[in-house]
């Protein structure tokens, strides 16, 4: 059953979320911000909005068909405010590193499939995953749904600063939800991921 209301938002670069929103995506690659405890990403919520950042987003990290979604610094909301228009529900979570092979060549593979699954540009993943080496890249499956009705609040200072997870001062309204997907095609779309992963533990 879906809720009708959340407190946990989480921290995203805004063109990744119109990825998602758009199903051009279902996944997010993580390690962690700067701030993070131990700067080490944990998971500590399974369903959370999309709290849109506009600061890191970069041209160059994005393939070439997805560079004009990139909105001009005049363009963008107003920073004291955040608008909340997307909902997600992680599904599964798989993590490339060579903690778990051993094998360095493993986890640069599964870098590389990724590729056909998101909008960031060749060799984007892999720096993902050579960065903090002994601390494995979390790819998130997430199940995304629309806002109808987008919320938006005052953002205060606690909500400041490069961590991942935001506890919000109230909860955010959902009202009417829309599935960013069809289930079942979703369900083909995380199919693939996981097989184009589970390849690279069988070819290397």
């Amino acid at each position: 059953m879906m809720p009708n209301a959340c407190q946990t938002a989480f921290k995203e670069w805004a063109v990744t979320i119109e990825a998602l929103a758009r199903g051009e995506q279902i996944i997010i690659l993580l390690k962690g911000g700067i701030q993070e405890p131990n700067l080490h990403f944990q998971i500590e919520h399974d369903r959370f909005l999309f709290f849109p950042g506009y600061l890191h987003q970069d041209a160059e990290l994005l393939k070439m068909d997805y560079r004009s979604w990139l909105s001009n610094k005049e363009d963008q909301p107003d920073p004291s405010e955040v608008t909340f228009s997307l909902y997600a529900e992680v599904t599964d979570v798989i993590e490339i590193g060579v903690t778990d092979s051993g094998d360095p060549e493993v986890a640069e593979a599964a870098a590389a499939v990724l590729e056909p699954f998101h909008i960031w540009a060749p060799g984007f993943a892999l720096k993902r995953v050579h960065w903090k080496p002994l601390h494995p890249l979390n790819a998130i499956f997430l199940r995304c749904y629309s806002i109808q009705d987008p919320v938006t609040i005052p953002v205060t200072p606690q909500y400041s600063g490069c961590t991942s997870w935001v506890d919000l001062d109230s909860h955010v309204s959902l009202g009417e939800i829309t599935p960013v997907m069809q289930d079942a095609d979703y369900e083909q779309r995380a199919s693939e991921i996981k097989a184009a992963l589970a390849a690279t533990h069988a070819t290397t």
